[in-house]
This record gives C-alpha cells, sequence and structure tokens, in this order.
C-alpha cells in the first residue's frame, strides 16, 4: 500500500486510534536509517519500537511494531507513524540515524564483554555497585547463595531498597514509576516461587503482600501494577498452601495465615484479609484445623446493619463458612445455613440454584419473587430475579408467564430474551410490529438493537433522518438500497461538525469524518465538501489548514 493512501486499506477504527496517537505527539525519535528506511518509538501502555520501509514512489514495502497487538496487519502505533512521516517527509525533516558503516565501526557490548577476563568483569561490576547502592543489593539478592533461614531478612532488605530507590524524597510513587516499581517486586515474589521451605516462602510472601498493600498508600496505582502483584502474591500463597504439605505444615501455616490476616495494613482493606483467610481453607479438611479456621471466621463477623460494606465483608465470609459446611456437612446443614442468610442476594441465588436441580420449580419462583419484593430498590437484583423466574417458568412449561416475564426483561434492556419471545409468539404476525411500536415509545436502545437484529432498513433510515450523527453506525445497513440518501445524510452530519467546531481538535475531528466520508462517497465527493468548507470558513486559518492536510 501507498505511504499516502493507507487509510484504505486499514481498519476505519485502527486509523483513527493510530490518528488520535500522532495527534497527542506519542511519535518520538522518528529518524531516517537511509534507503526508505525509518524508525520511531510510540508511546502507549508502554514504548514500543516501529520500523518502517518506504520504495522509490513511497510505497509501505514492510512495517513492524514490536507491540503484542495482532488482530490485524497494521497496529494504531503504526498508523501514527505513518501521519507523522506524511507530515515530515514535506520538508525531509528527519535527524539521521548512525549508518550501516558507523554502526558497523561500533562494536556490540557483549563481543566487547566476552573478550574481557573475569577479573576485569569483577572489577567493572564492582565498581558500578560501588557508586550505586541499589544495583549493589540486586546483584547480591540475585546471586548470592545464602541459607534459608538468612532469605527472610535479605528479602525484607531487598523490599525496603526497592521501596527506597522509588519513593524517594517526595514520599510518592507517580504513575511513570508505578509498574517498574511493581516489577522489581515481583522479583521477589519469583524468589518464593522456588523457596522448598512453605513455611519460609508464605513468610517472605507475607512480608511482600503487606508491603505491597501499604504502597498504594503512596504509588500512583492507576495502571493497577500494584494490583496485579497484590493478586500474584495471593496466588503463590495459595499454591504453597493447596501443595501437598505434612499436617504439622499445615497447622503452622494456618496460624501464621490468620496472623497475617489480623496485620493492620488490612484495616480500610477488608477484602485482602479475606483473601487470606480465604487460602486456609486449604487445610478444612482436618476437623481441628476446620474448627479454628470457623471459629477464626465467625468471630469477624460484624452488625451488617452498620454500612453496605460491611455487609459485603459478612457476605464474603459467610460464603467461606458455606464452603465449609457444604464440602464437610450435611445436606440438611448446608440448606439450613442457606435459609438463614437469604438477605444476602448470594446465599438466595445459591438456595435457588439448589432448589432448580432438585426440580423444585415452585420454590424457585417463590424465591425469586421474595428476592424482588426484598430488593426493590436495587434495580440489578429485581433484574436478576426475574430472570430466575423466567427461568422456572420455562421448566414448568408456564408459556402465558414466561411471555410476560419474558417482555418485562426486554424492556428492562435484556434484549437476548427477544430471540425466544420471537420464537414463543411465532404464530402472531403482529408481534414484531407492537412489540416495535411499544419499544420506541419506552425504551429507544432496546428499540434500536431490535431493528439493528432483525435488519429493518426502513426503520434505520428514520433513525437516521431523525439523528444524522448516526449515519456512520448504520452506513452498513443502507448502502445496498438507499446509498444515495445515505451518503447525503454523510454530508449534513459533516457540515453539522464543521458548523459547531470552533477549536484546532475539533476542526480534526470534522477532517477524520471527511476522510471516512471519502471511502464511501469517494474522493471526488470528498474534496468538493471541502472545498465548500474552504469557502464558509475562510476566516478561520486553523480550519483552513487542517482541510489542507486531506
Amino acid at each position: 500500500m501507498n505511504l499516502y493512501q493507507f487509510e484504505d486499506a486499514v481498519s476505519s477504527i485502527i486509523v483513527e486510534r493510530g490518528l488520535e496517537y500522532f495527534d497527542a505527539g506519542f511519535v518520538a525519535k522518528l529518524v531516517s536509517g537511509g534507503s526508505g528506511r525509518y524508525n520511531a518509538h510510540v508511546e502507549g501502555a508502554d514504548v514500543y519500537e516501529v520500523s518502517v520501509q518506504l520504495d522509490e514512489e513511497q510505497n509501505i514495502v514492510s512495517s513492524y511494531c514490536d507491540c503484542p497487538f495482532d488482530m490485524e496487519s497494521v497496529c494504531k502505533h503504526e498508523v501514527a507513524v505513518y501521519y507523522e512521516l506524511i507530515h515530515r517527509l514535506k520538508d525531509n525533516d528527519f535527524p539521521q540515524a548512525l549508518s550501516v558503516n558507523a554502526m558497523a565501526e561500533q562494536p556490540a557490548l557483549k563481543v566487547t564483554l566476552e573478550n574481557l577476563s573475569k577479573e576485569k568483569l569483577i572489577d567493572i561490576l564492582i565498581k558500578l555497585a560501588d557508586d550505586d547502592p541499589i544495583l549493589h543489593n540486586e546483584l547480591l539478592f540475585t546471586y548470592a547463595i545464602v541459607h534459608e533461614r538468612q532469605e527472610v531478612e535479605r528479602c525484607k532488605q531487598f523490599i525496603e531498597t526497592i521501596i527506597d530507590k522509588y519513593k524517594g524524597r517526595e514520599g510518592f510513587i507517580s504513575y511513570q514509576y508505578a509498574n517498574a516499581f511493581a516489577d522489581e517486586l515481583l522479583v521477589v515474589l519469583h524468589r518464593v516461587e522456588k523457596m522448598k521451605d512453605p513455611l519460609m516462602a508464605v513468610e517472605v510472601a507475607g512480608l511482600l503482600l503487606i508491603e505491597a498493600v501499604q504502597s498504594i498508600q503512596y504509588t500512583d496505582d492507576s495502571s493497577s501494577g500494584i494490583g496485579v502483584l497484590i493478586d500474584e502474591t495471593i496466588k503463590a500463597i495459595q499454591t504453597i498452601a493447596s501443595s501437598p504439605l505434612e499436617l504439622s505444615d499445615q497447622s503452622d501455616l494456618l496460624e501464621r495465615l490468620i496472623l497475617l490476616s489480623k496485620h493492620q495494613v488490612f484495616e480500610g482493606w477488608d477484602d485482602f484479609r479475606i483473601d487470606v483467610l480465604s487460602i486456609c481453607i486449604s487445610f478444612a479438611a482436618n476437623e481441628q484445623l476446620r474448627n479454628t479456621l470457623v471459629n477464626e471466621l465467625e468471630s469477624m463477623l460484624v452488625d451488617s446493619s452498620a454500612t453496605h460494606y460491611d455487609r459485603y465483608g459478612n457476605e464474603r465470609i459467610l460464603n467461606l463458612l458455606y464452603d465449609i459446611i457444604e464440602t464437610y456437612g450435611t445436606t440438611e446443614e448446608a440448606t439450613q445455613f442457606l435459609h438463614a442468610n437469604l438477605k444476602y442476594p448470594s446465599f438466595r441465588k445459591r438456595l435457588m440454584q439448589y432448589e432448580m436441580k432438585e426440580g423444585n420449580y415452585e420454590n424457585v419462583l417463590a424465591l425469586a419473587s421474595e428476592g424482588e419484593r426484598r430488593d426493590k430498590d436495587y434495580r440489578g437484583l429485581v433484574t436478576r430475579w426475574k430472570k430466575w423466574r423466567y427461568a422456572a417458568y420455562k421448566q414448568l412449561q408456564s408459556v402465558e408467564e414466561q411471555m410476560k416475564m419474558g417482555r418485562e426483561l426486554l424492556m428492562a434492556g435484556e434484549f437476548k430474551y427477544y430471540w425466544e419471545l420471537k420464537e414463543l409468539a411465532a404464530d402472531d404476525p403482529s408481534f414484531y410490529d407492537d412489540l416495535k411500536q411499544e419499544l420506541a415509545a419506552t425504551n429507544n436502545l432496546v428499540y434500536v438493537q431490535l431493528i439493528e437484529a432483525e435488519n429493518d432498513v426502513d426503520a434505520i433510515l428514520e433513525v437516521v433522518r431523525e439523528s444524522p450523527s448516526s449515519v456512520e453506525r448504520y452506513m452498513k445497513y443502507l448502502l445496498d438500497s438507499h446509498k444515495d440518501e445515505a451518503i447525503h445524510l454523510f454530508e449534513s452530519h459533516v457540515k453539522t461538525m464543521a458548523e459547531n467546531a470552533f477549536n484546532r481538535k475539533e476542526y480534526k475531528e470534522v477532517c477524520r469524518a471527511l476522510r471516512r466520508f471519502r471511502k464511501i462517497a469517494g474522493k471526488e465527493a470528498q474534496l468538493r465538501v471541502a472545498e465548500e468548507l474552504e469557502k464558509t470558513y475562510k476566516n478561520r486559518p486553523a480550519f483552513l489548514d487542517e482541510l489542507g492536510k486531506l
């Protein structure tokens, strides 16, 4: 594909995202390597390297980005570089990369180091470590061989080193460094995974977990690096606890995990505290350890009338207790526990699952109806209970009630029920038109889903006529039978965008729409509309500048 026509060959979504990256200035260090080869760095979730090879006619011979995206042949980072190339090729504004000869004169670092003696390499590392205490500690932590009993203290010191490195004088770790901070702490977790002593491994993992939770207080974790570290640490502890262990080790681990869960760092982070205790279910096969865990869980229950958060914590703890009863108790004990905790939605759901499995559909209806009354102020829960009623009516072959409940769910936005309703109403020729009319008056979102699902082109055209800004969304429905009017509506949409645009960002949005317009209406139509806009807005130089880039 040619550099100047690449938009015609690349997905419009990728083009839009790449243009956003270009507009935001995310393309950095674009250099020419000679012979039509260009390299650039593009900022994103990470910094990615893009390479582009052009021939003499500016055709893109090859293009590569080291990002993980593989859904299309070209990614948004490559598109951003294409735009940057188009912009800078006008003035040939490129710093030159090192020539091939110049690079050949510079030996690779690996080769250079391979030619040094062991003594020289040691001298270099010691000198670097003397100048960098953090590197000093990292080298010792990674390569020093110590007895496992020294490992806990060494890991603790290494964690403190990482914290000092990133926290610094500001007392805060910014978004920019949060992931690197989390990645370095993961080194400790990898160390844990290699430890042979499960007690020591859990002790070190506990130290890491405490520091990770603590670090949330002084880290901008918008990228969730610390959250991932916490999750991975908890998973590592779970893996250790689930491995074959002697009863004495199970008992010691249970004691340590209960002690860990009581650490003050978890104040205000009860989810993590409960996550730690949930690991202990691995030891519940032993009656004595099971009783210890049950007593600990029961002691954590609070007066749930206080706050919604307390109710949520109680519900998680009660679910752990139920899992223990379901596994080691009787069916009667399990069902009694469910009935005793029906004020919690998860227990109502569990009981309905049990009754449904047993074929007690009338009980399901009763539980669901009670749930609707109890949770009438919570729309999501009401919808959940209605779904259970629908499922029970379906099992009971109560077609009339099923139709009524399915219609209620559809009106509430649960479109998946339409297809079963349609099948149930197969003998009613007015079903679709009546439903469409009702939805048009009560729920426009579901109405739109309906006419799209049924490919109702006439209804879709009316939607676009009333709201020309939706023309792009519905173009695929209109091209076969209403192409001319669709193009006209698209043009009106672009002109309305231009009329409401008052800054460069909005002018760029208009030009993006014009590029998409070209794919439907052709180059001539695009140029005609652009010329009209240039005449209409001749006193807006920024807009004229953007139009000139088309």
